[in-house]
């Protein structure tokens, strides 16, 4: 993968992050419900499939879906986790132990690594058979 490509998903990435932080204001989340958080997991999951099929397709045309893939959990889970222990950890002073009040955001750190490299493989798969 070329430098412009990464320069590319990082500023996917943080654009990612940006609107995730806006949507939660004012507190990140904080104020909303835990129903509401609960809720919101499977959303977003759910809402990643074709998201995460698009951005496969939009920023790669090598057919390499699953290495692929695991570039898009990384861009989409390390800098993201930056993003939100400097925001949190460092800016909040909340330290690392941000991970638990903001449970709901490390959640996304873990899932895309499964989520992403499952979407990957099965568009290999589709490819193989068509």
């Amino acid at each position: 993968m070329n430098i412009t490509k990464h320069f590319q998903l990082l500023f996917y990435s943080f654009i990612t992050w940006l609107s995730f932080y806006l949507i939660g204001l004012p507190e990140y989340y904080q104020q909303w419900p835990i129903g509401a958080k609960l809720a919101i997991l499977p959303i977003v999951t759910i809402l990643y499939f074709p998201i995460t099929k698009f951005s496969l397709k939009k920023y790669w045309d090598d057919g390499k879906h699953v290495i692929n893939s695991c570039w898009l959990a990384f861009y989409l889970t390390f800098p993201l986790f930056v993003y939100d222990y400097l925001l949190l950890a460092k800016y909040k002073d909340l330290g690392i132990s941000f991970v638990i009040p903001y449970w709901y955001l490390t959640f996304f750190y873990f899932s895309f690594w499964i989520q992403f490299p499952y979407i990957g493989w099965r568009l290999e798969k589709s490819k193989e058979y068509s």
